[in-house]
């Protein structure tokens, strides 16, 4: 034993660990700092030991984010010797202030043999993603899409595969992907309605994303139409105040929403629907370093009710998705795929959504 090099004996206990399943799926390694303290060695040899993890896909890595167990390992404790894990794949950090997602899923998975192993495409992206997913050993997957149209060559190999996918928030264009959708077409009416009963009628729509890009963008755009049309208003409705659309790998935009906050005030517009509490916390903090006041200069309106709603000042009016719920559904959904794999339902399910009212809307 003594002749072993000290990477091995490194990589033979941290096998063992996840083998044994103290380690389990999805877990993060030590660093190369913590394992150099640990097993009194230099960084060189920890990141080697490291390496031959990943090159015999034990773990995989994530720059910037450390290690972590790969889902494509053999543990020993399951009976059949099937890895049972469910992939779950997000456009942003699952610490976002939106891991109700997780907690629904788990919740969930709590009641069956499945375990839960979650990527973000921040760092690898999306389409890396979806391409190593498919020729892994996951049992499934849930796929929260950046846009309803991205990957399709990808997406449509898992269709042609027949590999479970069930997707969350977005439907996926032309492929009959089952899903589960907030009522984004209701919220948006609520949103709409709620600044048209406080004598607001000028209300422009706000998105990241051309509403074609993205069927939860669209959807909500179409309530908040709807809204209009209901109140003869629709010959007031404002979407493209920009010259530009952002992307999930661009910048943070602020150039976008200045230019965005100076035409709502050419315009006289006083109200905004804006596609997510992100954007909307972004123009009110914007909006206050140009010497703007939310309310009184104009209303805003947001979607998703994350924690950040209720913490900023003023406390965000919103539209509350059930992300626990959703999760839940998404999960309970995809195991029935996985164990009726000659159930080729489409169902998708759309989970109902309600207005919280805060400070950001003024009654005009």
């Amino acid at each position: 034993m003594d002749n072993i090099p000290l990477y091995q004996h490194i990589v033979i206990d941290l096998k063992a660990k996840i083998e044994s399943g103290e380690l389990k799926i999805g877990d993060k390694l030590p660093t190369e700092a913590e394992i150099s303290k640990k097993y009194n060695v230099s960084r060189i040899t920890s990141k080697r030991a490291l390496t031959e993890l990943e090159n015999a896909n034990l773990i995989y890595r994530v720059q910037g984010k450390g290690s972590f167990v790969n889902s494509t390992i053999t543990n020993n404790r399951t009976s059949d010797n099937t890895i049972k894990v469910i992939l779950l794949i997000l456009p942003f950090h699952h610490d976002s202030g939106l891991r109700d997602f997780e907690k629904g899923i788990n919740e969930y998975l709590a009641g069956t043999d499945y375990t839960l192993n979650i990527q973000s495409n921040t760092t690898v992206g999306q389409r890396k993603l979806l391409q190593n997913a498919l020729q892994s050993s996951n049992s499934g997957v849930i796929f929260y899409p950046v846009t309803s149209i991205s990957d399709l060559d990808v997406l449509y190999q898992y269709h042609l595969s027949h590999f479970p996918v069930v997707t969350m928030d977005k439907h996926i264009e032309g492929i009959p992907f089952p899903s589960v959708v907030s009522d984004n077409f209701d919220g948006a009416y609520q949103a709409t309605k709620h600044l048209i009963e406080n004598n607001h009628k000028k209300i422009a729509f706000l998105s990241s994303l051309k509403v074609e890009f993205s069927s939860s963008i669209r959807e909500r755009y179409f309530g908040y139409l709807k809204a209009l049309f209901d109140h003869n208003l629709i010959d007031n409705s404002v979407n493209d105040l920009t010259e530009r659309y952002l992307t999930h790998a661009e910048d943070d935009g602020r150039d976008f929403y200045i230019h965005f906050i100076q035409s709502v005030m050419e315009q006289g517009i006083t109200g905004i629907i804006a596609e997510n509490d992100l954007i909307a916390v972004e123009i009110i903090q914007i909006a206050k370093e140009l010497g703007l006041s939310i309310p009184d200069d104009f209303s805003i309106v947001g979607f998703d009710n994350i924690q950040l709603a209720s913490f900023i000042d003023p406390k965000l009016t919103t539209i509350s998705q059930d992300f626990t719920k959703m999760g839940q559904l998404a999960a309970e959904s995809l195991i029935r795929i996985i164990q009726n794999p000659r159930d080729h339902s489409t169902d998708n399910v759309v989970v109902p959504v309600k207005l919280i009212e805060r400070q950001t809307v003024k009654r005009l």
